[in-house]
């Protein structure tokens, strides 16, 4: 638009005057302003535009014919308008947005712009009713006939309620006549006036149709003649000759299976597209040679020749490879024919090929049309001035466009007097509409080009139609018509194009056809003249078209379909929305998903539809094999093939809807809109959390929280069962039993525990029976109990209470000192309120309690320094008073360690010397010398010594330590003292030695206490209390140490998570390329006639007669007459590669050696030949799957398994939940594929397994787990007694307890520092609560956390664990659940395992039909192929019993077999549809089986390698080998040229390998690594969390499945295969015998070796150094590169995925490939 267009014109008034009032159709010239009289009407209009819908308000919306169009519109509008303008084009992916984005779009937008289909879809899939819309513009409404989409939005009008007020309607065009309909005129301008319930106004009168032509076009006209092309030149029938003959073999070479293409009439099978390609892009070459001539198709052939080149790189098979070389081969050839005609008129051979780029070349071979065409540009332009041109030359065809403009640029060059007056440039169609690399880069140069029109710097533009219609460029004084004008529409676009004064429209035309070309101008002119007759006499205000004639108009044969919902499908859409929803369809990188059409012949049609039928088309329709709808649809007898495709689509779409594969808006249903109808059902607990598993859907948008803070649990016998007065209490007593040696370093650790004394829990409850715990000290293990059977003790008064309050207080606060400043006695909480107390030994053994040490010991006395003056007045230390207690040294600085009296060395004075390095020196000596500045001297020289051990520091004594410990060291040492320098505590050792146990012992007991009560819970719930096993008889054994957990712990004694130190391990053998090509070489089929090796067979003697040595004919004579080989035998291999070789599998142990495998058939001739009897097969039997055979067969599952289950490897203790996750893990998924394939057997695999990453995703999985109390029963944070527990009956002061829960906002302003400033006294500890100045003083300094250092600060991490609450990781309580599930698995088996799953509400049964019969599946397509044959499934399987043998099964009902070999692009088979459903079954089964196997037999791994040896057996490249290795790929039905190659190629490459999964084979990419897979939950979150922002830059076209080295399809077959055989004998046992059977070489072999990950091989690659980039996001798919030395060079790969682990994981494949090719 341009800046004059601001200020109205009077006719522009007028129509927009009448358009106030009623519809309209504006016919204005081009250039006349239409766009601006609609932004007017648009003004008018736009009242209400700024309320939302839901308030009454209105929208407009303003559709355009094409993209450019509609954006052209959108700029228009939003520069001269204040109006909100919203832009809606396909390329912005709105046919997949949601409701709710369409409402937000709606809202945010008053004028809605966009291509015609994207409105009529608006309206009738109901995101937009017509009673909202108060205007709708129509550009170029011409277009509107037939079942084009404005035609079809009118139609909406029709149907639309009586009452409904309908929108005001304005068409904009400047050519009322679509194509060359001019011959009845009046009848096709009424027929557009009731298409849009409109007359067609212009300008009224005479004087205003000059006015109108001032602002209009109205260029001289004129026709330019060129004379008639007689005859052609040799080379031009040289070159013909040689595209026929290159078409003949084009027709000859097979390029493999494509899917099958029809012309549109389904009459004729068309040429593969990819053939059909190559020949219109060598028709259109030969157009340019014949039309223009030598010169120009010179030009041409080299942008062919680019072309292919540009294919070839792209060619997914070797076929179409070679079919690209040859074609490419040709056109060199060709361009060389052209180049050297063009040299004819070059004198000396030698210059250079641009020498012939001369005026007198390209002139002599051009035709005479171009001839003429440059002798008018040279004539008209020579010599002007640059400003002073804007010329258009428009051409027919895409490529013409090119030539031309290549032609022009080398002409110009040539003419001096056009070199600095003509700057050309070209601009063509574009080809795609998809938003692919190419032609995103097609739309930024036309861009360009257009930007340099208009902007100057170009100033002749050669173009094809594009520019007819839409493309705003400046007014043009030169409009150049090169190629016969074909329509009236061309006629009127391109001379509207000359709107300057003074332009010219010159027409080029041949002698031949000037008197054709002078009629058909006459013909157009007339037609302007009987437009202008029609319109004479129409006045603005005459009657709009009347209803009836509207109806009429608009009666279709198919009358469309409207829904409950008043959504709209109308015939027109159906094929298009067909196609759509076969695309939505799972499919892998070579499966085709399209409907197969099928024209009925003559004699179906008779026998179908009888004979009076015959006369009418029928077509018939196929879904694809992965839909659930597998019916034959036929059409209505129709008059025409598109009419019956047209109304067979349609009976389609109307079942896919009533099945529920078409939504309410008839979209095809998505993965959002079936987990928004199962929300409520499977995830409504969802809502509890404040979320929403709809929300899972869009990825991108998720911020997921990562934590949960919980109040921690307390078990039941621990809770309100603190001792009073009067009542009976209980004692257990707490046991230690060393389980080391007794030795010199040892005894006084072990002597003590076996002293008899020991420490008892008191409290009101009592304990069930608990499992013996194993701890570590630094002499060795040591076994902890809990005596079953406690004593019995009634406290007398609440002076004995408080005895034992003070006690127990004394024992964390002076002896272990786990004590803050903060803490006091607790006497009011009910949380742990037991008391620990010493337990009277020997006569006082009656009273329970040792009352007398209890009263001894209410506080620990503190060490001092004891001066001489003291010591000298103090009494001599006795013996008796040091034997067996504690002391420590008062002196420098040792009053913090404690020690031992291990011994009384009465036989030492401090006179007596010293041991070992100091023998010269006394005791009382050395100790003077070295710290006389502390101790002044000793007073007593005769008193005796003590022997002590000094006692750890370390409270955790969970973990044994890995190697020798300086803790150990010191343990060892022997310490002689001098008693009267020593604080004596007078403590008994024995306790206080036990006393160091205690913190490990009762946090221990704590959970085991959890883990009996969920034991219990969950037997009750099975209805497995009453068992002997688990019932009264049930007792509890020792708590298992996981040893291959490998624990350690820090210099402090104290256990640490693990960070494991693995040795290097050889990563690259250097891949056999070389070896390979020998090989296959002598993989000959007449290698293969013999049995022996070639270096084994003798001499030709007679072709070697004169030089044969002696040695040589008795060798000869012995191998003939069969002491070396049989000849009989040779016979009987020979036979044997014929019968078997095909189908027959490696024997042995393929990974006894490490070379690739030889020729099996090949064997030393000297050896016997082994036996060929068959081994029998063994017999692996799962325990997991014999326990699911009757309640006979479980075990129990103990305390300890259900303590590992709630406890984490960050606990760092010596179990863990890890090992029964992973048999959880898996049987979960197995279980929801169960559940969703049983419950949804309509959806597809795709959908299944969408829905089951949510079923079984962490999140989910947190919050079912999180309905019960069993998170706040989880173990999951580093035991450290000093700093993150909470010691029995000890609490924080009940004032601040009470702050905490009664003021949840000043609560979060506590920090840690105030509670330690809080500084509690004696008096304040005693009574349980602080005094008012504490209390104040701590108030204030939590108020003043809002301010200064501290503003802002999250303190709960800090201060949870003194408050009774814990922070737990999401994923831990979903791992919890899967773990609880292991243990029971494990034990109970499948059936009790299925009845947790709706325990935990994670699935729930239906009516009559529960979880426990999960395993009794159902698939749909059983059902659907009952009344098939075997006989008819049979015939699709040839020699399937070579199958069944190498898969060790054989078949009751083959039917199964069937489905799981059948392809998705295998159309034949419609008995039982694809894999797919098998596959999404049988991935479950198997990961579930694998896992059970690993679980049971690999006890010494840790549950880390456990994963890693599961992830390595059952990922998609192990199963391709397996499958392979077993000739199963020889059975897949499938119809893929591709996918055959692909497998081909992996087949050969396997045989190099002698079939075993190696290093190499591990890093082929499989098709996860080269194109998005469907993301489970998780990974999901794992992108949301690391990609919040969605800038990173896009990563283009990827998914190209020619990078694939292992199709997904050889795993799927493998998978669908297993699912076949357990649905065939519906016995877990037997599919895992048959799994055993296929998997045992890797099953022994990995066990052994686990595979190391790709990105660890290369990480440990010596020189290769990778360095990896930062993800780059687009959408769901994920690129990152890495870049890595080879060969002294640095090279980057690319690597892509859904995550950023699998990106990472596909660039290291492609760098370890590329790094064995160079160690090779």
């Amino acid at each position: 638009m341009h800046s004059h267009l601001l200020q109205p014109r009077s006719y522009q008034l007028r129509l927009v005057d009448h358009i106030t009032k009623n519809n309209g159709i504006i016919y204005l010239p081009t250039g006349s302003g239409k766009t601006y009289v609609a932004i007017l009407a648009l003004k008018r209009f736009s009242k209400d535009m700024d309320k939302s819908i839901e308030e009454g308000g209105k929208r407009a919306i303003f559709m355009c014919n094409t993209v450019e169009l509609a954006r052209q519109q959108a700029m228009a509008v939003r520069k001269f308008s204040n109006l909100k303008v919203g832009f809606f084009v396909g390329e912005q992916g709105v046919d997949d947005w949601s409701k709710i984005k369409w409402s937000h779009e709606i809202s945010d937008s008053q004028v809605l712009v966009g291509t015609a289909q994207v409105m009529l879809n608006m309206v009738t899939q109901k995101y937009l009713e017509l009673s909202s819309v108060s205007i709708v513009i129509i550009d170029e409404c011409h277009h509107g006939t037939g079942h084009h989409p404005y035609h079809e939005f009118m139609h909406l009008f029709l149907l639309a309620d009586r009452n409904t007020p309908l929108p005001r309607v304005v068409g904009l065009t400047g050519v009322l006549i679509k194509g060359n309909e001019f011959k009845l005129v009046a009848q096709k301008l009424r027929e557009l006036e009731t298409t849009y319930r409109s007359n067609i106004i212009t300008v009224s009168d005479t004087e205003e149709l000059k006015n109108v032509m001032l602002y209009s076009t109205k260029p001289r006209e004129c026709l330019v003649t060129y004379p008639n092309q007689v005859g052609s030149l040799e080379i031009g029938h040289a070159i013909h000759r040689c595209i026929e003959h290159f078409y003949v073999r084009l027709d000859d070479l097979e390029i493999g299976k494509q899917p099958t293409r029809y012309s549109k009439g389904l009459s004729t099978l068309r040429d593969p597209h990819k053939k059909g390609y190559i020949k219109t892009l060598l028709n259109d070459f030969q157009y340019q040679l014949e039309n223009y001539g030598v010169y120009a198709a010179a030009m041409a052939i080299v942008s062919v020749i680019l072309e292919f080149e540009i294919k070839l790189h792209q060619s997914e098979t070797l076929a179409l490879t070679h079919i690209y070389k040859l074609a490419i081969c040709m056109c060199n050839r060709i361009n060389h024919m052209l180049k050297k005609k063009l040299r004819d008129l070059v004198d000396d051979d030698t210059e250079p090929d641009d020498a012939v780029h001369t005026e007198e070349t390209i002139i002599n071979f051009s035709t005479p049309k171009v001839q003429r065409f440059l002798h008018y540009v040279q004539k008209t332009f020579s010599g002007k001035n640059a400003k002073d041109i804007c010329c258009l030359v428009f051409v027919e065809r895409r490529y013409t466009s090119k030539c031309i403009y290549q032609l022009l640029k080398k002409f110009i060059a040539a003419i001096p007097a056009l070199r600095d007056v003509l700057v050309p440039q070209f601009m063509v169609g574009r080809n795609s509409v998809s938003a692919d690399c190419e032609s995103v880069l097609e739309r930024k140069w036309q861009k360009s080009a257009i930007h340099q029109f208009r902007d100057g710097e170009a100033n002749l533009m050669v173009c094809s139609s594009v520019l007819e219609e839409g493309i705003d460029v400046k007014a043009c004084n030169y409009v150049l018509i090169l190629d016969p004008i074909k329509t009236f529409n061309m006629y009127v676009q391109t001379k509207g194009r000359a709107r300057s004064k003074d332009a010219q429209f010159v027409l080029f035309s041949s002698d031949l056809d000037r008197i054709k070309t002078n009629q058909q101008i006459n013909q157009y002119r007339q037609a302007h003249t009987d437009i202008g007759e029609y319109l004479k006499d129409r006045v603005l205000d005459r009657a709009e078209p009347l209803m009836q004639e509207i109806a009429d108009h608009f009666h279709e044969l198919i009358p469309p379909f409207i829904n409950e919902k008043g959504a709209v499908l109308l015939p027109s859409s159906a094929l298009i929305l067909l196609h759509r929803y076969c695309q939505s369809l799972p499919s892998d990188a070579f499966g085709f998903v399209e409907p197969w059409f099928t024209l009925i012949s003559w004699d179906q049609k008779r026998e179908l539809f009888g004979t009076q039928a015959a006369s009418k088309e029928f077509v018939s329709i196929e879904l694809p094999l992965s839909s659930s709808v597998r019916d034959i649809f036929y059409s209505d007898p129709m008059t025409s093939v598109k009419a019956a495709k047209i109304s067979a689509a349609f009976k389609t779409c109307i079942k896919l809807y009533s099945t529920g594969e078409l939504n309410e808006r008839f979209l095809p249903v998505t993965l959002k809109d079936r987990v928004t109808a199962i929300a409520d059902f499977h995830f409504d607990h969802w809502k509890k959390y404040s979320d929403d598993v709809i929300d899972t859907v869009n990825k991108q948008k998720l911020k997921p929280e990562t934590q949960t803070t919980l109040k921690t649990s307390c078990p039941t016998e621990f809770y309100d069962c603190r001792p009073r007065v009067g009542e009976v209490c209980y004692a257990y007593e707490i046991i230690l039993e060393p389980q080391f040696e007794r030795n010199d370093y040892t005894e006084h650790i072990h002597d003590n525990m076996l002293s008899g004394r020991n420490f008892a829990l008191l409290l009101r409850k009592q304990l069930p029976p608990l499992s013996k715990m194993p701890l570590f000290c630094n002499q060795g293990p040591l076994h902890v109990q809990v005596r079953e059977h406690p004593r019995e003790l009634v406290i007398a008064n609440a002076e004995q209470l408080e005895q034992l309050h003070q006690f127990h207080g004394m024992l964390f606060r002076d002896l272990l000192k786990i004590w803050r400043p903060c803490f006091v006695l607790d006497r009011r909480g009910k949380v742990n309120s037991y008391l620990i107390v010493p337990l009277a030994v020997g006569p006082e053994h009656q009273n329970v309690v040792d009352w007398s040490l209890v009263r001894q010991f209410q506080r620990l006395p503190t060490p001092k320094p004891v001066s001489v003056k003291q010591r000298k007045e103090q009494q001599a230390p006795r013996p008796e008073d040091y034997e067996g207690k504690i002391v420590t040294q008062w002196y420098a600085n040792f009053a913090s360690k404690r020690m031992l009296v291990h011994k009384v060395r009465r036989d030492l004075t401090p006179s007596s010397l010293m041991e070992s390095n100091h023998q010269n020196t006394s005791y009382g000596e050395f100790t003077t010398s070295k710290y006389g500045d502390d101790i002044e001297g000793i007073v007593r020289m005769d008193q005796f010594l003590i022997e002590v051990r000094e006692l750890t520091e370390q409270l955790n004594f969970y973990v044994q330590q890995r190697g020798k410990t300086s803790a150990q060291s010191k343990a060892r040492v022997k310490i002689i003292l001098i008693p009267e320098l020593c604080f004596n505590f007078d403590f008994p050792g024995d306790l206080w030695i036990k006393a160091m146990f205690l913190p490990s012992i009762l946090n221990r007991l704590h959970f085991m206490l959890h883990a009996e009560a969920l034991r219990q819970r969950f037997n009750t719930y099975l209805g497995l209390q009453h068992l002997p096993q688990n019932g009264v008889d049930y007792r509890p054994k020792l708590l298992e140490i996981d040893w291959s957990l490998r624990r350690n712990v820090d210099s402090h004694g104290n256990a640490v998570p693990n960070d494991y130190d693995e040795g290097s391990r050889s990563i690259l053998e250097p891949l056999p390329i070389k070896d390979v090509e020998i090989g296959m070489k002598k993989l000959q089929i007449r290698d293969l006639q013999h049995s022996w090796q070639q270096y084994l067979e003798p001499v030709d003697l007679s072709r070697n007669i004169m030089s044969a040595y002696t040695v040589e004919l008795n060798y000869y004579n012995n191998f003939i007459s069969g002491q070396v080989a049989s000849l009989d035998k040779v016979e009987q291999d020979y036979r044997e590669f014929w019968q078997e070789t095909q189908f027959k599998m490696p024997k042995g142990n393929i990974y006894e050696t490490r070379s690739p495998a030889m020729n099996p058939a090949a064997r030393p001739a000297l050896l016997p030949p082994t036996s060929s009897a068959p081994k029998p097969q063994s017999l692996n039997v799962l325990p997991v799957l014999m326990k699911s055979v009757s309640d006979d067969h479980i075990t129990p599952a103990h305390q300890g398994e259900f303590l590992a289950a709630i406890t984490t490897a960050g606990s760092a203790d010596v179990y863990d939940m890890e090992r029964a996750e992973l048999l959880g893990d898996s049987f979960l998924k197995m279980s929801a594929s169960l559940y969703l394939a049983s419950r949804y057997p309509d959806w597809n695999e795709g959908t299944l397994t969408q829905v089951k990453s949510r079923l079984v995703s962490n999140k989910n999985l947190m919050y079912c787990l999180r309905e019960t109390d069993i998170p706040s029963r989880i173990s999951c944070s580093l035991f450290d007694p000093r700093l993150t527990w909470l010691p029995p009956s000890i609490n924080l002061p009940e004032d601040v307890l009470d702050v905490w829960t009664e003021q949840p906002s000043f609560a979060k302003l506590i920090g840690p520092h105030n509670l330690f400033d809080l500084a509690l006294s004696d008096e304040e500890i005693l009574a349980g609560r602080c005094n008012e100045d504490t209390y104040r003083r701590f108030v204030h300094g939590c108020k003043s956390n809002q301010q200064g250092y501290y503003a802002g600060r999250d303190f709960s991490s800090g201060v949870n664990y003194f408050f009774g609450e814990v922070t737990v990781q999401n994923k831990v309580v979903a791992d919890t659940l899967e773990a609880l599930l292991g243990v029971i698995v494990r034990n109970y088996g499948l059936q009790h395992g299925f009845r947790m799953l709706e325990y935990f509400g994670i699935c729930k049964p239906e009516v009559d039909k529960p979880l426990s019969q999960l395993l009794d599946l159902q698939l749909k397509s059983t059902k659907m192929r009952a009344n098939a044959s075997p006989g008819d499934i049979d015939g699709f399987l040839i020699n399937h019993s070579y199958l069944e043998q190498n898969l060790g099964y054989k078949f009751r009902d083959r039917g199964y077999l069937l489905q799981a070999l059948t392809h998705p692009s295998f159309p034949t088979n419609r008995l039982t549809g694809c894999y797919q459903e098998l596959e999404f079954i049988g991935d479950a089964i198997l990961d579930f089986l694998i896992s059970a196997y690993i679980f049971e037999n690999n006890t010494k791994l840790r549950p880390g390698e456990l994963t890693d040896l599961r992830s390595a057996l059952v990922n998609n490249t192990t199963l391709g080998c397996i499958c392979v290795r077993h000739k199963l790929h020889l059975f897949i039905l499938a119809e893929n040229a591709l996918l055959s190659e692909t497998i081909s190629k992996f087949v050969k490459f396997q045989e190099s390998q002698g079939h075993r999964v190696t290093n190499h084979v591990r890093f082929l990419l499989e098709e996860r690594d080269v194109q998005p897979v469907i993301l489970d939950l998780d990974d999901e979150v794992e992108m949301a969390m690391e990609n919040d922002s969605e800038d990173g830059p896009p990563i283009g076209a990827f998914n190209l499945a020619q990078n694939v080295d292992v199709p997904k399809a050889l795993g799927d077959v493998l998978e669908a295969l297993i699912a076949a055989v357990y649905m065939d004998c519906r016995d877990l046992q037997t599919t895992w015998q048959m799994i055993y059977h296929l998997f045992e070489p890797e099953l022994k072999e990995f066990s052994q070796n686990i595979p190391i990950s790709p990105i660890r091989q290369l990480h440990e690659h010596k020189l290769a150094n990778p360095v990896y980039g930062p993800p780059l996001v687009d959408k769901d798919v994920v690129m990152m590169y890495c870049q890595f030395t080879c060969m002294e060079k640095t090279i980057r790969v690319t690597g892509f995925g859904s995550n950023k682990d699998q990106a990472k994981l596909a660039a290291a494949k492609s760098a370890l490939q590329k790094l064995a090719k160079c160690d090779a």
